[in-house]
């Protein structure tokens, strides 16, 4: 293993730097303090009560016992055993039908499937309904622009924060080019990635209605805790419950709730022809259990990321920070309507005269934000933004996003401020 020695002295200085915070925030990193230990693994000692819950279950075999061969027909015929699960492999194991039913219910949904990651759910999504083109948000999921050039299938951007006539605009467009029904699908994400716009959901959902065009969200930001999509007029839902539902970075997994069990079926049948539903039934038990503390985990995100954001919004190097659950926000009305309460997830912009070297060793010379790309869990995180926007303005400066773990508020904050301190507030050399 080639450990580098700037590596080795961020662990020592992390350690150092964990000595003086409080036990829940020990708790919470020391497992993790050397990530060349746990091969980067954000929770190797089964925080979150996650040990009683690994240790149960079919543990994902491969065969599925039948006691005649007219059971085993039946199941073939169905893609189902009788008692549960899949009549073949891991694909919707009893552990995975027991979390599916618990969140379909959450959702008021028809039914629900699980994938083992937010990206394949979409993935499976696209490929059961199949469409030519799709809208999209400006501020879509990244991978998601990756996925669609992939599969062939035209984007056309809407804004990120579209209203209802900025999107049928979009929508005249694209039925210009395609038509309307089968070839078509609209797809929101709201907040967005990044930058966090609200588009009018209701309105693009009752546009699309009318034209009768299937709607998918991805509503990994908000969880079932903050909003339904299935209530507010969208058809099929996507989560990625590697996130808050989960809460500790340990369960790799997606989820699509459908409304219509027509929709629901034409994605259970993706599943078992492609093989994509394997999540490990250990996976699927602890995200069982989890779902349970998710609005307790999510609130304490919520609350230590507008501390955070209000620490932020004091200092000389910041041009502001981009949240909709920030009064200022020019989406801040939409969020109230919709989400009510915010997350763990901010942007900060930095001043647009700081190099981005600077700002780069800002988060560098952070002890508790580590830097890592899949967030909603016990650890806070730091990453850049680089967004790709073709029809929304990015604002100037660079930008940073945080998100607000389960850590001591007060750690974090003193975190940020020695790492200001060392690379943002200190005058270059040979000035006053």
């Amino acid at each position: 293993m080639n450990k580098m020695p700037e590596a080795l002295n961020k662990c020592s200085a992390r350690q150092a730097f964990l000595a003086s915070c409080a036990a829940k925030t020990r708790l919470l990193h020391t497992p993790v303090s050397d990530p060349y230990e746990v091969s980067g693994h954000p929770n190797p000692a089964g925080l979150g009560d996650a040990g009683p819950f690994s240790q149960t279950g079919s543990w994902g075999q491969s065969s599925v016992l039948f006691p005649t061969l007219e059971t085993y027909r039946q199941a073939d015929g169905c893609g189902r055993a009788s008692y549960g699960g899949a009549e073949y492999g891991v694909v919707q194991t009893p552990e995975a039908e027991a979390v599916c039913k618990k969140i379909a219910a959450l959702h008021n949904g028809h039914g629900a499937v699980i994938c083992p990651s937010g990206l394949a759910a979409i993935a499976t999504t696209l490929d059961a309904l199949a469409p030519k083109a799709v809208l999209i948000p400006d501020c879509v999921y990244g991978p998601m622009l990756r996925l669609l050039n992939r599969r062939r299938i035209k984007p056309f951007r809407y804004p990120a924060g579209a209203s209802a006539t900025e999107f049928r605009a979009v929508l005249e467009k694209a039925s210009s080019e395609y038509s309307q029904g089968q070839e078509l699908l609209v797809y929101l994400e709201a907040p967005g990635s990044g930058t966090f716009e609200i588009p009018d959901i209701e309105g693009i959902a009752a546009i699309a209605k009318n034209a009768e065009l299937r709607t998918v969200m991805d509503n990994t930001w908000a969880s079932h805790i903050r909003f339904l999509p299935l209530e507010h007029g969208i058809d099929i839902v996507i989560q990625a419950t590697t996130k808050y539902e989960g809460g500790y970075g340990d369960t790799p997994s997606g989820v699509v709730i459908a409304k219509d069990p027509q929709d629901l079926q034409h994605i259970a049948d993706e599943l078992r022809a492609t093989g994509n539903g394997a999540v490990a039934p250990t996976t699927c038990s602890r995200l069982y259990h989890r779902l349970d503390s998710t609005e307790e985990r999510l609130n304490q995100h919520a609350e230590t990321a507008q501390r955070l954001m209000d620490w932020f919004l004091t200092q000389p190097f910041t041009a502001g920070v981009l949240s909709p659950a920030l009064e200022t926000s020019p989406y801040h009305e939409r969020f109230q309507y919709y989400f009510g309460k915010g997350n763990g997830l901010f942007s900060v912009i930095f001043q647009p005269d700081i190099p981005a070297n600077k700002v780069e060793a800002f988060a560098d010379a952070l002890n508790l934000f580590w830097i890592a790309e899949s967030w909603g869990g016990h650890l806070s995180l730091v990453l850049p933004v680089h967004a790709k926007r073709e029809v929304t303005s990015m604002p100037d400066g660079y930008v940073l996003r945080f998100h607000a773990g389960l850590e001591d508020y007060q750690d974090l904050l003193r975190d940020l401020e020695q790492a200001a301190q060392d690379t943002l507030l200190t005058a270059p050399a040979g000035t006053q």
